[in-house]
C-alpha cells in the first residue's frame, strides 16, 4: 500500500524528540543528521516534515547513536499527546478513550504518510492496528516500536492510570532487548510475530470518561485537523506542484527556477524531489522544458518578440539553440508556429 503522494512522510517533532531521548551534545546532533537531508537548526526548530528517506536514515543513525536497543520505545513513551499537533489536543478533549482512539485513527495522516491508524472494536476489545506504507526493515522497525509506546503511553496519560490487561503486538520477531518491552508495557501481554502490529485494549476501557474533556477545544482542534485534511487532499501530484512553481512567473533572462530552488520552494530536498519525480515517472528537466515551451508559444503570440527575443528571454545563448530545442518540443521552427518568418 504505497503513501498517499499527497501526505506529509513524518513530523519533525518526532525527530527532535529522539535527539532528546539520546541527550546528544552538538556533535551527537550532527551525527544523528548526518545524511538526511536536515540540518541540525532545521531539526532543532522547524514544525515542518522530513521525508521518509531522511527519516529512516535519522532512525538508523540513533540506533548507532543510542546506548541501548530500546532507543525507539524510549522516545515512544516521552510522545504524550501534546507532542502530536492539533491532533493530540482534540484526543485530550475527547469525551471518552473511545473517542479519542477514533481520533488518533482519523487524524493520524496529519502528522504522518508512513503508516495509517485503523480502530476496531469487538465485544472484548478496543484495537488500534497500524498499517505501514514500506516494508519491513530497521528504519520501520523503530518507527512500529516508538508507535505503539506512543499511542500505551498517550492513552494511559489520558485516563490518569497505566493500562492492564491489554495485548501489545508486534509483526516481527522478539529482538536481542526485549525485555525492555515487557518493562514498556508491564501489566500487558507483549506478542511478538504477530500479525500486525497493534494495541489492542480490553473493551471496558472504552467508555471511560476523561477528565480533561472539553468540548469547545475538541471542536476547534478537529477544525484544524481537518483544514490540515483538506490542505493534503488539494494538494497534487509533486509534478504539477513543480509545474506550477516554474509557469507562475515568466522567465527572464533564463532566470527560471532551477532544481534546487524549486525544492526549496516546496520544503524537500533536491534529492528527495528527484526521486519523487521519478516516482511519478517523469524528471525535473522534462517539467522545465515543458514550463519553457510554454512560455515560448505565449511570446511567440506577442507581435513585439522576434524569435531572437523570445530566445534571448527564456535564457538561450543563442538563437541556434532555441530553434533546436523549440523543433524537440514541437516538430517545427519557432517561424512556422507563428506562421510568418521573423
Amino acid at each position: 500500500m504505497p503513501p498517499p503522494a499527497a501526505a506529509p512522510d513524518l513530523a519533525l517533532t518526532y525527530c527532535r524528540m529522539i535527539a532528546q531521548t539520546l541527550a546528544l551534545d552538538e556533535a551527537g546532533l550532527v551525527a544523528l543528521v548526518a545524511g538526511t537531508g536536515v540540518d541540525v537548526p532545521t531539526l532543532q526548530d522547524s514544525d515542518g516534515y522530513i521525508d521518509w528517506h531522511g527519516a529512516a536514515r535519522l532512525m538508523r543513525n540513533a540506533r548507532q547513536l543510542a546506548a541501548s536497543g530500546d532507543i525507539a520505545l524510549q522516545t515512544g513513551l516521552r510522545a504524550l499527546p501534546a507532542m502530536h499537533g492539533p491532533m493530540g489536543v482534540a484526543a485530550m478533549a475527547s469525551p471518552t478513550l473511545r473517542d479519542a482512539m477514533a481520533v488518533f485513527a482519523r487524524y493520524n495522516n496529519t502528522r504522518t504518510g508512513i503508516f495509517t491508524a485503523e480502530l476496531m472494536e469487538s465485544e472484548d476489545s478496543l484495537t488500534m492496528q497500524l498499517h505501514f506504507a514500506y516494508p519491513m526493515d530497521e528504519a520501520v522497525q523503530f518507527l512500529t516500536e516508538s508507535a505503539l509506546a506512543s499511542a500505551f503511553a498517550c492513552h494511559s496519560m489520558l485516563l490518569g492510570r497505566p493500562l492492564s490487561g491489554g495485548v501489545v503486538q508486534f509483526n516481527y520477531p522478539a529482538p536481542d532487548y526485549a525485555e525492555a518491552f515487557y518493562s514498556a508495557f508491564a501489566g500487558n501481554q507483549v506478542r511478538f510475530d504477530a500479525p500486525a502490529p497493534a494495541l489492542c485494549l480490553p473493551a471496558r476501557y472504552g467508555d471511560e470518561p476523561l477528565a480533561s474533556h472539553d468540548r469547545d477545544m475538541m471542536w476547534l482542534a478537529s477544525q484544524q485537523c481537518e483544514a490540515r485534511q483538506e490542505a493534503l487532499r488539494r494538494r497534487g501530484r509533486y509534478c504539477d506542484e513543480v509545474l506550477a512553481l516554474l509557469t507562475r512567473e515568466p522567465a527572464v533572462a533564463g532566470m527560471l527556477p532551477g532544481l534546487v530552488e524549486t525544492a526549496a520552494a516546496l520544503n524537500i530536498s533536491p534529492r528527495t524531489l528527484i526521486r519523487r519525480l521519478k516516482e511519478e515517472g517523469t524528471r525535473f528537466q522534462q517539467l522545465r522544458d515543458q514550463a519553457l515551451s510554454r512560455q515560448a508559444t505565449r511570446l511567440l503570440g506577442l507581435p513585439q518578440y522576434t524569435v531572437a527575443a523570445v530566445a534571448e528571454a527564456l535564457g538561450y545563448t543563442d538563437v541556434a539553440s532555441f530553434r533546436r530545442a523549440f523543433r524537440r518540443w514541437f516538430g517545427t521552427s519557432p517561424a512556422a508556429f507563428r506562421g510568418r518568418d521573423v
